[in-house]
Formats: structure tokens, sequence, C-alpha cells
């Protein structure tokens, strides 16, 4: 694990930038803080990207499980954590115009860098725009000093035209992203099936409600693979999106999958020709 860094000053927050935190898109991102950065209250984690090829910090279970969510939403072709709302002054103003105070560097007077938990980079194939997220418990919602940082957070985001969302982690979201990361946890190992085998597999799938054992029964009966390999290429297809399953019940605890989807390759392979 890294060192923490020190960002109390304006000479630290200018290092910052020199180092390149909170600048860059996609693999070349750095976040504003780290998780090596904050003693964060909850499960801090560093997860590693697919979309984009680094590691992503996050500093609560809460935004573990926007991130998850997030990355596995198709429209989302970039994700960056912990950015920073520069310029600084902006943030100030903002905050002197609507008679609430500033965050400050603990233990002084001195302003501090904002941060926005995510800014994600969203495209529909002929677009591309922007949407600013901040993560929140439930609990916190009610709290006045919370909600003032947050507005502070919005009008930021809303001077520069970019939509402002909150995400609130509920049983049903939750359920999701433990599902995409049991499902995507192969592809960030870096795992990989040769296409011939993925398509003749997923030739073996059918939409319907199936027992994970049985299909991974049929992979070690039909292409000749140990179970735990079986297991791992049909989480493969699902990451991938060969397969499209309900994401809304705990798949790894039920043991169930209720497949809507599945690609045909003859149809791919006929537009190609």
């Amino acid at each position: 694990m890294g060192r923490r860094r020190k960002l109390e000053t304006l000479d630290d927050f200018q290092r910052a930038l020199k180092n390149k935190y909170g600048l860059g898109e996609s693999d070349s991102y750095k976040p504003w803080l780290r998780v090596q950065d904050v003693r964060s209250i909850g499960n801090s984690a560093k997860i590693q990207g697919i979309k984009a090829k680094r590691e992503h910090h996050m500093l609560s279970e809460h935004e573990s499980c926007f991130f998850y969510i997030a990355e596995f939403c198709d429209s989302v072709i970039d994700i960056r954590e912990q950015f920073p709302l520069f310029p600084l002054d902006l943030s100030v103003k903002i905050a002197k115009t609507f008679g609430v105070k500033h965050p400050v560097v603990p233990g002084t007077k001195s302003p501090n860098v904002m941060t926005t938990d995510f800014v994600l980079t969203r495209s529909d194939g002929v677009n591309t725009w922007y949407e600013a997220v901040s993560v929140k418990p439930s609990d916190k919602l009610t709290d006045v000093r919370v909600a003032e940082k947050l507005d502070i957070e919005r009008i930021w985001w809303q001077l520069l035209g970019v939509p402002f969302h909150l995400f609130v982690m509920t049983k049903e979201n939750q359920i999701q992203s433990k599902n995409i990361q049991w499902i995507t946890a192969p592809v960030r190992q870096g795992r990989r099936f040769p296409s011939d085998l993925v398509e003749s597999s997923s030739a073996l799938i059918s939409p319907g409600t199936i027992l994970i054992e049985d299909i991974c029964d049929e992979f070690v009966r039909v292409l000749d693979l140990e179970h735990d390999d079986a297991l791992v290429l049909l989480k493969t297809l699902i990451a991938t999106k060969v397969v499209n399953v309900d994401l809304n019940k705990p798949i790894a605890d039920i043991g169930i999958l209720n497949i809507i989807k599945v690609q045909d390759f003859k149809v791919v392979r006929h537009h190609a020709s």
C-alpha cells in the first residue's frame, strides 16, 4: 500500500495537481483521494476496473455497491472516483452565496478541496456526456451539514451543465451489486477464453430458469472442462453480456440463474458477412 499523502495546504493541493491527482481519464486517471489517504468509515476497497484498466479506490461499501452497478451499465464508458472540485475558489464562492460553511481542512480554517464520489462518462453510441454522483448512506440524508455540502456539490456541477445524482444503497441494489461482483471476478483477474469456446458454450444455454450446477455439468460433459473452469466460463459469459441474466436475486446464494437472453453467434456472423 502506498504512503498516505498530506492534503492540508494550498502547497499540498498544488503538489497533488502537479503529480496528476484528480486529472486524466480512463486508464490514466488518478483519484484525488486514495484508500490509503483517508481514514474511512466502513469497508474501503481497491477494485480492478474492466472498462478502465486501473485500480478504482472505494472509500466505503456504499461506493463499492455503486461502482459495480455503474461499470456493468453498457452506456457507462468511464468512471472517475473521488473527483476534485476545482477551482477551489468556485466552491468557496458557492458556499458564501448560499450562506453555508465551506468544508475546511481539519484543525484549521483553510478551505479544503471538495470531491464528488463519482464522475461518469456515458455514451449512447452517438452522443457522449458526463454525470456526477454522490453516494450517501440513508441515515445521513437527514443531517443538515450533509445536506449543505451536497448543495454546494450540486450547484458546482449545475454551473458546469452536468447532471448531479444521489445514490443510496438499498437491499435491492446491494443484491445486484454483489451479483455483478461475483460474476465479473474472473474478468477482473484477467481470465480469458478462446472465442470458439465462448461460442460453443453459449450454444448449450437457453433462456429460462436453470441451476448453475446443471449448466456447469453440461460444460464439463460436452466441452471436457474441469468443474471449476466451467463455473469461471459461465461467469465470464455473463460478465461479457454473451448471456443476460436477472440480477435481482442473490445468484451465488440460491445457485439458480434466470436467463433472459443468449447472444446468437449465427446472427452475428450473418450480419458480418
